[in-house]
Order: structure tokens, then C-alpha cells, then sequence
């Protein structure tokens, strides 16, 4: 019985790069290679496990090796296609790689949806980007007492970094920060420098902002704006549902309701949570 290899790569972008160098570099045959993405629980038998350091040069070789033989548009999707959270994107990206290496397709290489693997990478891609799309128009910023900007996301795939272009082209001079609170990853853009991606040890998470007092004056305008343009009698819950999911809901200021209630009392604010 012929040994199935399984390279375990790091859970990153550069490291499933790496992992797919590291199959070229070992001779591993592609029908017989598993490209696991971060450690797993369940063991295979009759398998070979073996590590792949994450080696940014290697990853940046098969990075020009994609753009260079199937075109940019292609490098593109299967960048958003390992931005996916689905655990086969690494196999799905390696073989479809391995595929198109072998020259036994035609044109443009995702066209080919025929293949299984093709197939699979074009809807991980397809997923990833409408996700990114959506974020696009619903991301809500608020101005913090320091006059930064801070918005918070609970994407399903890892679309951070891809969200980040775009605002720091529409907002260049803004000083604005982005969480994905399910990985606790913070995008940082300085006004007018280059936006960078970082952790905390210990996250403060949004309960720790002190927003500033217009940004709590101009919430509660846009919900009031926004109950007043709604027309009860053609309300359609299921189409909202379907346009707009909960999941985006939940981080958008119109839709929270009573998250911070602002009480006037002479002179003095008081913020209650």
C-alpha cells in the first residue's frame, strides 16, 4: 500500500505557499499528498505526517510561479480562496496548483470547473468574496474619544486584510482601526502611512472604547433617520435576512438598539452601557 503524505502546514497564506513548495521540493506525488492546514485531531492511518516550516521566500516563489504561468486574476482567487475558514482550502489550492503545472488544461486555468479541485477553490473564492463585498458597505465606524475611528467585524473567513486596501484608499487621512473580534486581530491604519495587522495578549475587546459625545448624538440621529424612512405596512423580514444576515446586524449602529443610552442632566453626560 503506498504511503499517503501528509504535510502540515501553518494556518497562513505564506505557510500553505510553503507547504506547496515543500511538495515539489520532497517529490511527493499530488494523488498521494494531503495538504493539512494547522495541526488536526484525528490521526489517518498508513500516513506519513511531516512539518513545513512557513519559509516567506519559498511562499513568494510559487506566489510569482501563479501569477507568472496562470495570470493575475487567477493569483487573486486563490489568494481570497485561503482567506476561506473551510479547512480543505489548502488541498483544494495544491492540487489545483498541481493541476494547472501539469499543462493538461487550456485558457484560463479557473474555467476549468470540471475539476474537482478547480471547482472547489472557485467556490471558496466565490464565498470569500461576497463576504469581503457585503463588509464593504457595512462596515460602521465610530469616532472614539481620541478622534480615531473603530469599527468591529465578525467575518466568517479571514477577510481583514482584504477589506483593509479599500478603506485605507478611501480614507487616507483618517487614523481608523479595524477588530475581527473572532480572531482578536486588530487592522491598523496610521493617516497618511501604511496599515499593518497585530494582536493583543489581552484583548480589551469594544466595551473598553469611550466613544466621543458627538459619535453617541450621531447614533442616535441615524437610528431615528432610519426609523423614520421605514415603511411598517412593506415591511419584509425574510428579505432583509436575505440581503442583510444577522451576523452583519449584530456590528451595524442601526440595528443595535439601546447599546449606549445617553442621559443629559444639566451640563453633565452620562454614558450608561
Amino acid at each position: 500500500m503506498d504511503t499517503e503524505e501528509i504535510l502540515i502546514c501553518e494556518d497562513s497564506m505564506e505557510g500553505i505557499f510553503a507547504g506547496i513548495y515543500a511538495a515539489y521540493e520532497w517529490k511527493c506525488a499530488p494523488t498521494r499528498t494531503f495538504l493539512q492546514v494547522g495541526e488536526e485531531g484525528n490521526l489517518r492511518l498508513f500516513s506519513r505526517y511531516r512539518h513545513v516550516p512557513c519559509d516567506v521566500e519559498k511562499a513568494e516563489k510559487v506566489a510569482r510561479t501563479v501569477r507568472k504561468r496562470f495570470g493575475e486574476e487567477c493569483y487573486e482567487k486563490i489568494c481570497y480562496a485561503l482567506s476561506s475558514c473551510e479547512e480543505d482550502r489548502g488541498q483544494a489550492v495544491y492540487r489545483t496548483v498541481a493541476e494547472g503545472l501539469e499543462g493538461r488544461f487550456y485558457g484560463k486555468l479557473m474555467d476549468h470547473l470540471g475539476n474537482p479541485y478547480v471547482r472547489r477553490v472557485f467556490e471558496l473564492w466565490r464565498s470569500v468574496w461576497y463576504e469581503t463585498h457585503h463588509l464593504f458597505g457595512f462596515v460602521r465606524f465610530q469616532e472614539t474619544a481620541g478622534k480615531i475611528l473603530f469599527s468591529e467585524i465578525g467575518p466568517k473567513n479571514d477577510v481583514l486584510p482584504l477589506l483593509l486596501p479599500h478603506f485605507a484608499d478611501r480614507f487616507p487621512g483618517e487614523n481608523f482601526v479595524i477588530r475581527d473580534a473572532g480572531r482578536g486581530i486588530y487592522g491598523i491604519h496610521p493617516a497618511h502611512r501604511e496599515w499593518f495587522l497585530t494582536s493583543l495578549q489581552e484583548d480589551p475587546g469594544e466595551n473598553a472604547l469611550k466613544l466621543s459625545e458627538e459619535e453617541y448624538e450621531m447614533q442616535e440621529l441615524f437610528r431615528f433617520f432610519c426609523r423614520k424612512i421605514m415603511i411598517e405596512e412593506r415591511g419584509n423580514e425574510k428579505l432583509q435576512r436575505q440581503m442583510l444576515p444577522y451576523r452583519f446586524q449584530e456590528y451595524m449602529v442601526e440595528f443595535v438598539r439601546n447599546r449606549h443610552k445617553t442621559v443629559r442632566k444639566k451640563e453633565k453626560t452620562e454614558i450608561i452601557v
